[in-house]
């Protein structure tokens, strides 16, 4: 297993929370910027496209970026790297974390460092149960 400093999990919801109390489905995208490893998480409901994610992602951290066209996203800074994607279900009740699919965009998702970067991370999920598919 990798070894992982503390890695970022952003799990953005849509306005009013999460569509359920207990699960959530949708996209994840796994990157890196100044050293630091980030997941970021959204309902598809909230983020229909692994790059609005990374928009949002992008705008919070104030890192330069522009839409090169409607679906394609530039950015500028030579520090983040897009290491891939997929979709996710979180269940809170089995405690579980499963993990599937690739991100057209971006390619499939690094499936042994997003497991060392969850346990690593100072966040709920970290104590569940990761299913890679």
């Amino acid at each position: 297993m990798i070894v992982m400093s503390a890695t970022g999990i952003h799990v953005y919801l849509p306005p009013g929370g999460a569509p359920s109390p207990t699960q959530l489905d949708g996209k994840f995208l796994q990157i890196s910027w100044r050293g630091r490893d980030h997941l970021l998480f959204a309902p598809k409901s909230l983020h229909r496209y692994h790059n609005q994610m990374l928009a949002q992602f992008l705008a919070e951290h104030g890192i330069a970026h522009h839409w090169a066209s409607d679906q394609q996203l530039d950015v500028d800074d030579p520090e983040l790297r897009i290491h891939g994607g997929g979709r996710f279900r979180a269940d809170a009740i089995r405690r579980e974390l499963t993990l599937w699919d690739n991100s057209q965009a971006y390619g499939r998702f690094d499936a042994e460092r997003a497991v060392g970067q969850i346990a690593a991370a100072d966040h709920a999920w970290s104590a569940y149960r990761v299913v890679v598919d």
